[in-house]
């Protein structure tokens, strides 16, 4: 009973420390949360489960790497105009009797701006070391398969540190965005921060925090779209996952994807899906030849088959 009562405890307190975790990262990861999840988060948990399976491996890291490289240009387009705008309004705190936070954000948002540029060309160079897109098929050796994994998630490195590594630039060119945004907002209504007398500042203050509202309402209901359209698809992939676990059958598309392997019996995003919810510390070799070998019996049972 005690031992019981014990391991209830920890699970308790696992799943309490999960709950804090989740929502930590949803909080730091709020002004960029889809890019994170789509260009980090995901894949690399994804490659992290596949393991060694070159199957699955390869095609993973061909995707993988294309989108970071879209991901990573963006980041040093952004992140270049925004330094280039701090810049251009820093001098306007020279005004008389500025406000501090305003400063203080401001150059905030330069440094965060600065090292997104650098450290997106340090995950360029990252991703240089990989194989090329023509390279990245079944004729790929095993010690560049090993090569290429261990460049993308470092074993010796814990996977957090990783995840933090890759997720970097994109963190750094939206928090640069936010804190220029929050700087401005600072300066302009300082006004009716210092109670100062009404003058047409104090307009200009109005007419900016009204079309600066407008903007923010539409980027909040987007968010609040794109964030429950996630959650449909999440349920939808359980209800389906569920489906086909219970034999009954979804939409079957093979997955042949570039490395031309043979059909599985099910799609390019059932295996996504399936990806997810394996546990880091599994690879999945074994559970896409299970799902195969399930569904080739499924197959001979089937009365519409000859």
């Amino acid at each position: 009973m005690v031992r019981m009562a014990d391991q209830d405890g920890q699970a308790e307190h696992a799943g309490f420390f999960l709950f804090l975790s989740n929502a930590l990262v949803a909080i730091v990861t709020a002004p960029y949360r889809r890019t994170f999840k789509l260009y980090t988060w995901k894949p690399i948990n994804q490659i992290r489960a596949a393991g060694g399976d070159r199957g699955i491996l390869i095609p993973l890291v061909k995707d993988w790497k294309a989108d970071k490289y879209a991901e990573i240009q963006s980041v040093q387009v952004a992140a270049s105009i925004c330094a280039g705008a701090t810049l251009a309004t820093i001098p306007w705190s020279q005004d008389h009797n500025p406000i501090w936070v305003a400063d203080a954000l401001w150059f905030s948002s330069l440094i965060c701006s600065l090292w997104a540029v650098i450290t997106s060309i340090q995950a360029k160079a990252l991703l240089d070391d990989l194989p090329d897109r023509d390279q990245l098929n079944s004729t790929l050796s095993d010690a560049e398969l090993q090569r290429m994994r261990r460049v993308i998630l470092r074993p010796g490195i814990s996977h957090y540190v990783m995840l933090w590594i890759w997720q970097f630039p994109s963190m750094t060119m939206s928090y640069a965005w936010c804190t220029f945004l929050a700087g401005l907002t600072v300066h302009i209504c300082t006004p009716f921060i210092r109670n100062m007398p009404w003058d047409s500042k104090h307009n200009i203050a109005i007419v900016y925090l009204a079309v600066g509202s407008v903007g923010l309402i539409t980027y909040g209901l987007s968010s609040v779209v794109v964030y429950a359209g996630e959650k449909d698809y999440e349920r939808s992939a359980s209800a389906f996952t569920g489906r086909r676990g219970t034999g009954g059958y979804g939409p079957s598309a093979a997955y042949a994807g570039s490395s031309g392997h043979a059909p599985l019996g099910f799609g390019r995003s059932d295996l996504e899906d399936a990806i997810d919810g394996v546990p880091f510390g599994r690879s999945l070799a074994d559970y896409v030849r299970e799902h195969a070998a399930a569904g080739s019996r499924r197959e001979e049972r089937s009365p519409l088959l000859g």
